[in-house]
């Protein structure tokens, strides 16, 4: 009885997991108003990074404005559309000190380029989060970020499939144990 509960709690799992599209794991990870501030400052860093100085740690406040001249080259040109690729936190709760850490990929396409704009978040206590590490990379190519979004999404549609077929092969299973058993009996 037990390997049922474990392997039916297993494949409970599967199914969940399989249903799930990439923005959607992402809607339950992080609030959509976050997710909007996230893609508005991966946006401002290719369209105005100085504005972006007050919410840059201080250590690294004059990275933004020493990166002007070389982001436009690094940003694609006119209107881009904006997705975030990746996210992940992580929170550490010690007696005294609380920190707080998010990561986040924001990637930008437009005409042909793509930009990935990489941020690490940290706060300690009840400060606000600040920017402590900011990249911004230009490609004429499709990032990482974006291929692993495509073998996610193709990872989803194969379960969508191969779920029902395994969980109909170990109900038919069952059933010819179940059959064989009580003809067996019987005999």
């Amino acid at each position: 009885m037990r390997i049922f509960y474990r392997s039916g709690c297993a494949v409970a799992m599967l199914v969940a997991l399989g249903g799930c599209s990439f923005q959607t794991a992402l809607d339950k990870m992080v609030k959509p108003e976050r997710q909007k501030e996230l893609l508005a400052i991966g946006e401002r860093f290719c369209t105005d990074p100085v504005s972006m100085t007050s919410q840059l740690h201080p250590e690294i406040a004059s990275s933004a404005a020493d990166a002007v001249p070389m982001l436009p080259r690094e940003c694609p040109d006119g209107k881009a559309t904006w997705q975030i690729a990746n996210y992940s936190w992580k929170t550490n709760v010690t007696p005294g000190l609380k920190e707080r850490q998010e990561e986040v990929v924001v990637v930008g396409t437009g005409q042909g380029k793509w930009t990935t704009v990489s941020l690490r978040f940290y706060a300690q206590n009840d400060a606000p989060l600040q920017i402590t590490e900011w990249n911004v990379v230009g490609s004429a190519t499709r990032p990482e970020a974006l291929i692993f979004i495509d073998q996610y999404e193709a990872g989803v549609k194969a379960m969508r499939i191969i779920v029902p077929i395994v969980l109909l092969a170990i109900g038919g299973l069952v059933f010819w144990l179940i059959r064989r058993r009580r003809a067996k009996r019987a005999a």
